[in-house]
């Protein structure tokens, strides 16, 4: 790639039971889509990817990972008593990129936190992700967290920030969104082939808004984003979009590679502009 700034989006769900050894029918068609778009991503070749994970989310100010490389083993609080409730992982941040992404969010009249210290708890999405994506670590990420109260069109500034500082530092980059859609999980303990989205309602929401993703109409998808979020319980008012969008990612009509359920919630891979 020669052209610098942002080239290709990623939208992924990452709950565990992607990695699971028995896995649902919908959550190994998942996961293979997700092993799909990483060969891809890696063709591609960024210099860095930019990873926002709603499973890393803050409530003050938007923190930055500052570790050039967390490794260690992670239980996940929901499904520790699962094959894939516990998570080794050996993560690759580009500390120089981190810091140039934090500078230009300060510079935007945001607050920008640096983070860095051994032991810090890394959210299973961001490992889930890291392991689908890029299992051989060739890949250097830069990511930052998801701020509770920050609204969309917040989020979508720091997307910006993030593709602005790309082109400065003369980086070729990827965005990857760590989210699901609906989050309206299965409220009982179910055997994988029990798996279904939760409510029919959730479902067609779901549809709609990949639908509109699929044709090219991200501004229309934003319009009726608060209503996905409302209508769908969607995984963090789906604000993910409006990262993405920030950046530039989500230009023109994504492909989506696989949807399904994952224990109730629903979730889709999908990507914009990869070779």
């Amino acid at each position: 790639m020669a052209d610098h700034g942002i080239h290709a989006g990623v939208l992924l769900p990452g709950m565990p039971h992607l990695l699971a050894e028995k896995p649902a029918t919908s959550w190994n068609e998942l996961a293979t889509a997700a092993r799909d778009v990483g060969e891809r991503l890696r063709r591609l070749a960024p210099d860095v990817v930019l990873l926002l994970s709603t499973q890393w989310f803050t409530v003050l100010g938007h923190q930055f990972q500052c570790d050039p490389n967390p490794r260690g083993r992670h239980t996940d609080e929901n499904w520790y008593a699962y094959d894939y409730g516990h998570l080794d992982y050996d993560l690759r941040f580009d500390v120089d990129f981190t810091e140039r992404w934090a500078a230009q969010v300060d510079a935007c009249g945001m607050q920008a936190r640096r983070t860095r210290y051994d032991g810090f708890p890394i959210d299973t999405g961001a490992i889930v992700t890291s392991a689908l994506l890029d299992p051989e670590r060739t890949l250097r990420w830069a990511q930052v967290s998801c701020n509770l109260y920050a609204d969309a069109d917040t989020l979508a500034r720091v997307g910006r920030a993030g593709a602005q500082a790309a082109r400065d530092a003369g980086r070729t980059a990827a965005v990857v969104v760590v989210s699901g859609l609906s989050s309206g999980l299965i409220q009982q303990w179910i055997e994988p082939d029990q798996d279904h989205v939760a409510d029919p309602a959730h479902d067609r929401w779901n549809n709609r808004m990949l639908h509109l993703l699929t044709a090219g109409q991200t501004e229309e998808a934003l319009a009726i984003r608060e209503d996905f979020a409302r209508q769908a319980q969607a995984d963090s008012q789906f604000r993910a979009l409006a990262f993405l969008a920030g950046t530039g990612a989500a230009a023109g009509p994504a492909t989506l590679h696989s949807y399904g359920p994952l224990w109730g919630t629903g979730a889709a891979v999908v990507s914009w502009n990869l070779p």
